[in-house]
């Protein structure tokens, strides 16, 4: 999700939504951080708060879904997409995709709450700095790469990039494919993000 997103959603809701907790719903007070975060309020503060994970918002993602329409996120696919600098498949997918089609039937993700949400190197460096240095160097330097897994948000995070090496009919040689994932802790199931362009990931599968 990106900025401009974020901000129509919590306008939309005077900053006020219920959040699943271990205890049940409790209704919390959110903003937008200067960084992109969705931010918690601090007791007795209004102008100071702490970074949330969005799916614990109850409702997120029928809000998501009132705010942007199936084609003005083929069109966020297609923006990101023409910035990247490296051959990628999923790129030129992103480029050719039909801006009237949803982007399942363009087959660029499964179909999810998180498809078109943007998460930024800049943001997973705060959690893991060096695992984000690497990355761009083996983007840059056109060579493999997987990270060891890392805190993120409270879910276990982790990065991998791999560079073709044969033309397969799919792939081309020299293609770029690489991603960032986001699992429970302790298991292998979580959400998935595709390398968009030089600096972010998109949302594409949740297993």
């Amino acid at each position: 999700m990106d900025y401009q997103d974020a901000t129509a959603i919590l306008n939309r809701n005077s900053g006020v939504f219920d959040i699943i907790t271990p205890h049940g719903k409790e209704r919390r007070r959110l903003f937008l951080s200067a960084q992109g975060n969705i931010c918690e309020f601090a007791r007795r503060s209004k102008t100071k708060g702490y970074p949330i994970d969005i799916e614990i918002i109850e409702g997120w993602s029928d809000l998501t879904r009132v705010v942007r329409s199936e084609t003005d996120i083929v069109a966020k696919f297609r923006r990101y997409a023409s910035r990247a600098t490296f051959p990628s498949q999923f790129i030129r997918k992103c480029l050719e995709a039909d801006p009237t089609k949803s982007c399942y039937e363009n087959r660029l993700t499964t179909g999810t709450r998180i498809d078109g949400e943007i998460i930024s190197l800049k943001a997973i460096e705060r959690y893991a700095p060096y695992a984000v240095q690497e990355f761009r160097k083996a983007l840059k330097e056109r060579h493999d790469y997987n990270s060891h897994r890392f805190d993120f948000r409270g879910y276990d995070g982790s990065l991998w990039l791999k560079v073709v090496e044969k033309d397969n009919g799919y792939y081309k040689a020299g293609d770029i494919a690489a991603g960032f994932s986001k699992e429970y802790r302790g298991c292998g199931n979580g959400y998935y993000y595709s390398l968009i362009d030089d600096e972010h990931f998109i949302g594409t599968d949740i297993d």
